[in-house]
């Protein structure tokens, strides 16, 4: 059987897309947070649940003290798990939230600088085999925490490439695969990157259906 040839991006368009969308539609400044740790928190709590939900489940973080590795892993698990309640699933979002800050305090003495000696695949490694962090979150994590070059495929972005033309493999771990190459080699930095994702979900947010990106700025887009 003749080994299926996808339909992928070039670096080039990469990097011609995301010119466009900023043009277009203008800075986003995702991911919104004070200092990195409310990100990694955040980027648990977001898991299936409204940016809503989690912004009150870190407003009652926030008004605990607990919004911090150290008082993350001292809550008992019902006490974390009342905090974030509004983010649901929280009795598995709170063993993630604990495992992760652990993680983050003895891996890295709590600060983003101490894993500057992991390469960036064994971090994506580390995170991903810590409870309840999937590739979504790894690579929000790498890239908005620690600061790595990383393509996060969500939702969104899928959605945008599979209008755009291209071939969007089935489930995360493939689509990520099949695409992060050409993303890395497009020469975006570290925040470009970060707005690139930010890009493709305010575009996702804005169009939402094919009908509507259909007559958006991206209708025929092309390098």
């Amino acid at each position: 059987m003749a080994k299926r040839v996808l339909n992928l991006p070039s670096p080039d368009y990469i990097a011609a897309l995301y010119d466009v969308m900023e043009r277009e539609l203008g800075t986003t400044d995702w991911w919104p947070a004070e200092t990195l740790f409310e990100i990694m928190v955040g980027a648990v709590l977001t898991q299936n649940t409204a940016w809503g939900n989690v912004d009150r489940s870190l407003g009652a973080l926030k008004d605990a003290d607990a919004l911090e590795p150290h008082a993350i892993v001292e809550l008992t698990s019902e006490e974390l798990q009342d905090l974030i309640r509004p983010s649901g699933f929280y009795r598995n979002k709170a063993k993630t939230l604990q495992s992760l800050s652990r993680w983050y305090i003895e891996r890295c003495g709590a600060r983003p600088e101490g894993a500057v000696d992991i390469e960036d695949d064994e971090l994506r490694d580390e995170l991903l085999g810590l409870f309840g962090i999937g590739g979504e979150t790894a690579d929000d994590l790498v890239l908005y925490v620690f600061g790595r070059r990383a393509f996060v495929a969500d939702t969104y972005a899928r959605r945008l490439f599979a209008f755009l033309g291209f071939t969007v493999p089935v489930g995360y771990p493939s689509f990520h695969k099949a695409f992060e190459p050409a993303v890395l080699a497009s020469g975006l930095d570290v925040a470009q990157l970060q707005e690139f994702h930010g890009l493709i979900d305010e575009y996702g947010k804005a169009y939402r259906t094919d009908e509507a990106k259909a007559e958006s700025f991206l209708h025929g887009f092309k390098v």
